[in-house]
């Protein structure tokens, strides 16, 4: 296990030091796709030999909701089944392997005590690891995977909520499946370079995504400051990023912060909605965001606190816009905004978010 940063080491961190890290991300993803070739050679020769049919994504918090993501195109590309699973779950509830199962196990510290059992799990059960950490073959988890890749982030990222690390993680298992489908003729060429096309299409965006979500911030920050609750939905893989928002928010904000599928969140929640509570919808082009636009309109009759994080045009503060909005990698996109709220608010309630507010918590639980 690595040293853990103490607090004084911690409070000597930039008081930015989250928001600047924000701020690399265009720069990872470029570096992400420009060594994409050299990036997935191993995996993509060992899938291409294997003949996998089941991949399974295993990690917690980040690592989870990066997966859960991009599980759905890594399966369109891949034309095999793909989930994404948290460790402990995937030990108790999967018990039927084949030899045709990867497992791939996600810790952008490499340290994280229920991956390393998943991954251990897994190999007990015939299949093939792989891993994905900063420190790649370097890294503990190294020692359970048959592969182990390096996240693409540049910098360990030393503040407190991880930022990030989350577009690499998603940015490197597209690359993996885009590299693995091309070569087994699971996507053609010409998808494949639609795809490439349409990903620095995004990152190219990213720097004006940034920034207006600072501004938006800043448009709202005497509402947003008197949060009590916040509720973040969403649909489609954005719901990847309703639950990161939410954990980011919660971790440096530092009080409840909830995050529901738009269906999930009409299935009952809609019940405990009153003036107190702020609601931030991301809504992507897709055949639900006139649902989401007809929600907001519904529930403003219960709270005014209503933020619509997508491309409208209307006028309105609360809204924000300025988004490529692609159909498959918007998710590199509406991350941002709940990053960036997570940094601001938390800075201006007086709360340094890279000072973790239970001391070793992890070293006390043995979590990693």
């Amino acid at each position: 296990m690595s040293p853990m940063m103490s607090p004084a080491d911690r409070a000597k961190l930039p008081e930015d030091a989250m928001l600047n890290y924000i701020k690399e991300t265009p720069s990872v993803l470029q570096n992400i796709v420009d060594g994409r070739k050299e990036y997935s050679r191993e995996f993509t020769e060992k899938f291409v030999r294997e003949q996998y049919k089941r991949v399974i994504l295993i990690g917690s918090g980040t690592s989870y909701h990066g997966g859960l993501s991009v599980r759905s195109l890594m399966e369109r590309i891949l034309n095999v089944s793909v989930e994404a699973q948290y460790p402990l779950l995937f030990m108790n509830f999967t018990s039927v392997f084949d030899r045709k199962t990867l497992v791939i196990g996600i810790s952008q510290s490499g340290e994280s005590k229920s991956t390393l059992q998943g991954l251990e799990y897994a190999r007990k059960h015939g299949c093939d690891t792989v891993s994905l950490s900063e420190k790649g073959p370097e890294a503990i988890i190294a020692g359970y995977a048959d592969i182990n890749l390096r996240f693409n982030c540049g910098d360990t990222e030393l503040a407190g909520p991880k930022t990030k690390g989350y577009q690499a993680t998603m940015l490197d298992l597209i690359i993996l499946a885009l590299e693995t489908g091309l070569a087994m003729n699971t996507i053609t060429e010409e998808f494949y370079n639609d795809c490439i096309a349409r990903i620095q299409k995004t990152i190219d965006n990213l720097n004006n995504v940034i920034q207006n979500s600072i501004d938006w911030y800043y448009a709202n920050k005497e509402e947003l400051m008197q949060a009590k609750r916040i509720i973040v939905v969403g649909y489609d893989n954005n719901y990847g990023n309703v639950l990161e928002g939410r954990l980011k928010t919660e971790e440096a904000v530092r009080f409840g912060i909830e995050g529901y599928e738009m269906e999930e969140f009409m299935h009952g929640i809609y019940h405990s909605i009153d003036e107190s509570v702020q609601i931030v919808y991301l809504a992507q082009e897709s055949g639900f965001k006139s649902r989401a636009v007809r929600l907001r309109d519904f529930m403003h009759e219960w709270t005014p606190h209503e933020y619509l994080v997508g491309n409208f045009s209307d006028g309105n503060v609360q809204n924000l816009n300025g988004f490529v909005d692609d159909e498959y990698f918007c998710i590199f996109e509406y991350i941002i905004p709940l990053q960036i709220l997570a940094f601001h608010l938390s800075r201006d309630k007086g709360i340094n978010a890279n000072i973790p507010k239970i001391l070793n918590f992890h070293y006390r639980m043995g979590s990693k």
